[in-house]
């Protein structure tokens, strides 16, 4: 998946890239830096995003262990990027470091993976279908750190 996050060294603005073009993305008169999502936390435990998928609710927890949300270090927004969509969910001290997105990608189309305890639209019945090895859409999850900078998992 592309990096779409840009942000401004000088005024700290941070944009999205929605249609690249043939431009250079520029703010306070200088080239705009192109943020690369951490993807391993050094911790293990703060910033990578953990992700959980239930009838095309995603639910996202920043970090196995919550990320704090004080004033002085905290996540400003947590968002979903995906083939056909992008969603951004704005995060301030004390709320708690969570968001959720409903997604339901064409309904040709039914995410499954290894963790799913049963086949999707079967309902418990034999089904004579195959299951694509590849997934049916591709999702990011990306989280803002006011410290630590971007994030990402993939789905």
């Amino acid at each position: 998946m592309r990096e779409i996050f840009y942000r401004c060294e000088i005024c700290g603005n941070i944009v999205a890239l929605i249609k690249t073009g043939g431009g250079t993305l520029t703010c306070c008169d200088q080239e705009m830096e192109k943020l690369v999502a951490n993807t391993v936390d050094a911790s293990q435990e703060k910033h990578v995003p953990a992700v959980s998928i239930n009838n095309g609710t995603i639910k996202v927890e920043v970090g196995s262990v919550l990320h704090p949300m004080v004033p002085e270090h905290y996540i400003e927004w947590i968002a979903l990027v995906a083939d056909d969509k992008i969603e951004i969910k704005y995060l301030k001290p004390g709320m708690e470091p969570k968001a959720e997105f409903e997604y339901h990608s064409d309904e040709e189309k039914v995410p499954y993976t290894d963790e799913d305890g049963e086949i999707p639209n079967c309902e418990g019945q034999p089904c004579n279908f195959m299951c694509p090895e590849e997934k049916a859409y591709n999702i990011s999850i990306y989280e803002y750190c006011n410290l630590h900078g971007l994030w990402k998992t993939e789905i």
